[in-house]
């Protein structure tokens, strides 16, 4: 064989060597990329929520970082069971927006959403439901005389509705809502222990519950009051003068105060 064959044949048994080897690399790598991927199977997934509001409790947030974790799953390369998990937790009916759920490591999962903001909860017959400030249901109901400081909303007319999430429809509900959150940022608020619709439908009138027992007759809804009538930043400021002179807005003694004539009655 001369030179040049020889040469030849060197140079392309060097080459067969090297595939073979790249070959053995590379079948070698995938199964080892594969098995980083999915190394998180069998490990524990953590599930954080980026500024998770103070009154979501530890055992609040648990069903959902197991729900988040179980949805989308341990695989660095699976976008659809992030989409999934998003999806599952706007289902909840806790959150207004979920705008992201991204995966920081293989055992690590990120939540970016905005939480509901409860305001108030509602009297039936099976406890008192949470209801956020948009009058959307929330997915907590509580026995009687167990449910956190909030306004508690009696006599609504219509049913609730059937899944969280879902807007508990009847405008004696909404009007009552908003009168929660108005008397929610007075400085008396704890002393409120709940609104009564019981008269929207027939007198378009709402009621103040005090906790002293006490009956505030309020009046028409915010922005509908009729032409006789004081106007709320009125009757918040005779409430605020009771509030100076008593300590309380039921301060007085009466059973009841008529706030929404011109001139304030008690009896």
């Amino acid at each position: 064989m001369t030179d040049p064959t020889r040469s030849t044949s060197m140079w392309i048994g060097a080459g067969i060597a090297l595939l073979a080897v790249a070959a053995f690399v590379f079948g070698w790598s995938i199964p080892s990329l594969r098995k980083q991927a999915f190394s998180a199977a069998g490990q524990r997934i953590e599930v954080s929520f980026v500024d998770a509001p103070q009154w979501m409790t530890s055992a609040d947030l648990a069903p959902l970082q197991e729900m988040v974790a179980r949805e989308a799953g341990a695989s660095a390369y699976d976008r659809v069971g992030l989409e999934r998990a998003q999806a599952a937790l706007l289902a909840t009916g806790w959150f207004e927006t979920v705008r992201q759920v991204r995966r920081e490591r293989l055992t690590l999962l990120e939540v970016e959403g905005t939480f509901a903001q409860p305001t108030a909860v509602v009297a039936d017959s099976a406890g008192d439901h949470l209801l956020d400030s948009e009058c959307r249901l929330l997915p907590r109901t509580y026995a009687l005389g167990t449910a956190p400081k909030l306004p508690r909303i009696v006599g609504a007319r219509l049913p609730r509705p059937p899944r969280p999430g879902q807007l508990w429809t009847g405008a004696d509900l909404f009007a009552g809502v908003e009168l929660a959150k108005l008397v929610g940022t007075q400085r008396w608020r704890s002393q409120i222990a709940g609104v009564d619709v019981a008269d929207f439908q027939q007198q378009q009138t709402l009621t103040l519950l005090t906790s002293g027992g006490c009956r505030v007759k309020w009046g028409r809804a915010l922005g509908l009051e009729a032409s006789a009538e004081v106007p709320a930043e009125q009757k918040l400021r005779y409430l605020d003068l009771l509030h100076n002179q008593y300590g309380r807005i039921d301060g007085a003694g009466p059973n009841a105060i008529d706030l929404s004539v011109d001139y304030v009655a008690s009896h």
